[in-house]
């Protein structure tokens, strides 16, 4: 048996579904559900998004079938914006995470996450970037937020840097994204930001640096964001 979230499924032929699990021993992987449409059955797939499941794989080679599929934890009922960055995690972990390699980590992570977005006065940026940052480490690309890469200094708040994907946060000038000193402190240590333009600018970095691990195609999850009511969050 193993925990696991559904993050997508979609139809196979007439009455089964293809269904993209992230999974807590077997990292992202797909499983066939033969007949799991057919009229009149019910289905243990559809109702279970952002709900944590346990299940047993049965069959040979990549794609197997998933049974005895069982509630191991609360499901969150997310809606609205929410919702919209529910379904951005799990884009971004489809996109981002190779097939059947183990997070154990991150799969905590990301069930912590659904937990915040089930409650109340949730402040979304903080989720978002707080699962990027540590996404971008489970990719092996991760940096390190709280000291500067060529100087060995503690993050000032109240200073300027610049950030080079491959080399990490730099007190010299010229190389690299800038960013303002308070907004890394933010990332690194899950701090809500007051100012639009800051949230912005940690968007932006987060997204630049996710960019080349999750492609350039537009995420279906922002068009949903964006279709909701907007509390002057700017994320």
């Amino acid at each position: 048996m193993t925990r696991a979230f559904v993050l997508h499924t979609r139809p196979w032929r007439d009455t089964s579904l293809l269904v993209e699990w992230f999974t807590e021993d077997f990292g992202r992987l797909t499983t066939y559900q033969r007949g799991a449409r057919t009229r009149g059955k019910k289905s243990p797939i559809r109702p279970m998004a952002f709900q944590c499941l346990q299940m047993m794989l049965v069959g040979r080679g990549d794609m197997k079938t998933a049974t005895q599929i069982e509630p191991a934890g609360y499901a969150h009922i997310l809606h609205g914006q929410s919702l919209a960055v529910g379904f951005y995690l799990n884009e971004l972990l489809m996109r981002a995470l190779h097939r059947h390699e183990p997070a154990p980590v991150l799969f905590n992570i990301y069930a912590q996450h659904l937990a915040e977005l089930a409650g109340q006065a949730v402040d979304f940026g903080m989720v978002v970037r707080g699962f990027e940052r540590d996404l971008l480490a489970e990719l092996g690309v991760g940096i390190d937020w709280q000291l500067t890469a060529d100087t060995q200094e503690s993050i000032d708040p109240q200073a300027m840097y610049w950030l080079a994907p491959e080399e990490g946060i730099l007190q010299q000038r010229g190389r690299g994204y800038p960013v303002a000193g308070n907004v890394l402190k933010a990332i690194a240590e899950n701090q809500a930001l007051g100012d639009a333009a800051d949230r912005r600018q940690a968007r932006d970095l987060l997204q630049s640096l996710l960019a080349p691990h999750v492609g350039s195609a537009p995420f279906h999850s922002r068009a949903l964001w964006r279709s909701q009511p907007q509390p002057g969050e700017g994320e």
